[in-house]
């Protein structure tokens, strides 16, 4: 607890510095209240002296900071502007109200707000995959006219299937291709200790995203914070965490100019409480790639190193490594791309940080003899698992 408060402190300080005021007020007053509660389980004199007056310190300089933002100067200016949205010309465009700057503030130090740079040519296969993300996501948003009357976008869409095949980046990439402003939320945000806490958080994490539309929310491993309702494994403050969730996805107020769509991702989809598996209307599974996207992935992961492979090497490396995911492949590539430079180590060739020193090319041998070490972490039982559930509940 002291460690995080000590984190929480520092990032007060460079906000502060920053001249993000509002920001620097809430890692203030959250890094006192986590030394509260650390001093309350504390027995050493000096430690509870110590955070006494760092709780004192953080608590002065919130104040001054609260009295200089609604000092009379503060209140003859014009609408607070987002750092992220510059003013315009007129002074009008980016501009927002004191109280939605404050819920922009409330979620910058736990949601992260980002402009993803991924491109679909960045994430090789999943071609029918990319075509539904595009179709529930993308289309709405840079052809709202397309989607009036009953031919409506989706407001939930669910990505599922095994680790580390890429939902995240066709998130990321969709994000890309709209222009959307993008609302990248994992179950860690989302839960806090503090009783009602996670309930405003979410509240205010959809108030912005609808501030900001056309926003795309996405909501990393949502089983973490969806299970099943019930179930004997939650407390009070999860299920009002789920029962808040529920409200904000259904109530997603959404109009054709102004698109909100909420897009979650689980390795579990099973796991997830049936009345907030209704929400998500589109379910996308995303599988292991296949073959030629597998060879795809090799290409992307050794590009820009030195490699002596040729098309066809890519070929047999694709074939031998039937069952891997992205990710897998992904390890074996920085594995494999270290092997030259770790045999320069063990001849002692790069103790002299002046020498100059030659790094052969990667090649095929290298990529055979990691394959063997480096083994797929999806089981046949478990990718069935995932056949079976896309069969009842989504579509391919």
């Amino acid at each position: 607890m002291y460690q995080y408060a000590v984190e929480e402190a520092n990032a007060a300080v460079k906000l502060d510095e920053a001249g993000r005021y509002r920001q620097a007020i809430n890692k203030y007053q959250r890094a006192a209240e986590i030394l509260i509660q650390f001093v309350k389980y504390n027995k050493n004199p000096m430690m509870i002296r110590k955070c006494q007056d760092q709780i004192e310190q953080y608590v002065t300089r919130a104040q001054a900071l609260k009295a200089h933002l609604s000092g009379p100067r503060a209140r003859r200016s014009s609408p607070a502007v987002s750092p992220s949205e510059p003013k315009g010309e007129g002074g009008e465009e980016g501009a927002v109200s004191s109280e939605e700057q404050e819920l922009m503030d409330s979620i910058s130090g736990t949601i992260l707000t980002e402009s993803p740079n991924v491109k679909w040519k960045d994430i090789a296969g999943l071609k029918d995959c990319k075509q539904a993300v595009r179709e529930a996501i993308v289309l709405p948003i840079m052809k709202p006219q397309l989607f009036t009357g009953a031919r409506k976008p989706w407001s939930g869409i669910l990505l599922f299937g095994p680790p580390g095949c890429g939902k995240t980046l066709l998130a990321k990439a969709a994000a890309t291709e709209c222009k959307a402003t993008f609302f990248s939320v994992s179950s860690a945000d989302l839960l806090s200790k503090w009783l009602g806490e996670s309930e405003k958080l979410i509240s205010s994490l959809f108030k912005v995203a609808r501030l900001k539309a056309p926003s795309l929310i996405f909501m990393d491993e949502i089983d973490s914070v969806t299970t099943t309702r019930g179930s004997g494994h939650e407390g009070g403050g999860e299920r009002r965490v789920k029962t808040q969730l529920l409200q904000e996805i259904q109530g997603v107020k959404s109009t054709h100019d102004k698109p909100l769509l909420v897009l979650g991702a689980t390795n579990r989809p099973w796991d997830i409480d049936i009345a907030m598996l209704s929400r998500f209307e589109k379910k996308v599974y995303v599988p292991l790639p296949d073959q030629p996207a597998r060879a795809g992935i090799f290409k992307i992961h050794t590009a820009g190193v030195n490699s002596a492979l040729k098309d066809e090497d890519f070929i047999e490396l694709a074939v031998r490594s039937d069952g891997y995911s992205g990710r897998d492949i992904s390890n074996v590539c920085r594995e494999v791309i270290m092997i030259p430079v770790r045999e320069l180590d063990m001849g002692g060739l790069l103790e002299d940080p002046d020498k100059e020193v030659i790094v052969r090319d990667i090649n095929l041998k290298d990529f055979l003899k990691t394959i063997k070490k480096i083994k797929p972490m999806t089981t046949g039982s478990v990718l069935k698992r995932y056949q079976d559930w896309a069969e009842e509940f989504g579509e391919f």
